[in-house]
């Protein structure tokens, strides 16, 4: 009579190890890539639920408010402070007469806790934990050159619309895929990321 070894031969196991490492090799980079792309699409909820909740309360009480983006490069991360512009109303007559007010009625002065017309609301800060954002110069050019941090900001009049219109480069760090991308803001109060309209 034979007798049975129990246990598996070296071909058994060989196989099985050739699969499960075809397996792992699959599947690991896109379980890797996950949590980048998970970063990324969260701040970007962050940015575009800010903004949107800005130009609504700018519709609601008839103020004019600035994002001002506060970027932490050593941590490329970034607070979107909410300011209220004060003196820029729908009930003020100087507001009514102007035809061209712009973003830089707000005036920056280089003090992260100070803007100089404006009214910090501390509780609508939002923080992008993997995204810095610099204002450009220009809308169309290939690439971003970047407004000073004291002009750091887009704006939303009393009315819901945006004195002019704008660009941003968004920076993603290394833990939300390195990405770059643009942010956009038209006179209407309409934004978009990605391409320009």
């Amino acid at each position: 009579m034979k007798k049975f070894q129990k246990g598996f031969s070296l071909m058994e196991g060989l196989v099985t190890i050739g699969i499960i490492s075809l397996v792992v090799g699959i599947g690991f980079p896109t379980i890797d890539n996950f949590g980048e792309q998970e970063h990324f699409e969260a701040d970007l909820a962050t940015i575009r639920g800010q903004v949107n909740y800005v130009r609504q309360l700018s519709l609601e009480d008839g103020n004019a408010y600035a994002i001002r983006i506060v970027n932490d490069t050593s941590n490329n991360s970034s607070d979107l402070e909410v300011w209220r512009a004060d003196g820029i109303h729908r009930h003020n007559v100087e507001y009514h007469k102007s035809t061209s007010t712009k973003c830089s009625d707000f005036n920056g002065t280089g003090d992260r806790d100070t803007f100089t017309k404006g009214t910090k609301l501390n509780e609508l800060t939002k923080k992008l934990e993997h995204m810095t954002i610099k204002k450009c110069t220009n809308l169309t050019s290939a690439t971003c050159t970047a407004v000073s941090n004291d002009n750091n900001f887009f704006c939303f009049l009393p009315d819901g619309t945006a004195p002019e219109n704008t660009r941003g480069e968004v920076q993603a760090s290394a833990n939300a895929g390195s990405k770059k991308d643009f942010i956009h803001s038209y006179e209407t109060g309409f934004f978009n990321i990605g391409s320009r309209m």
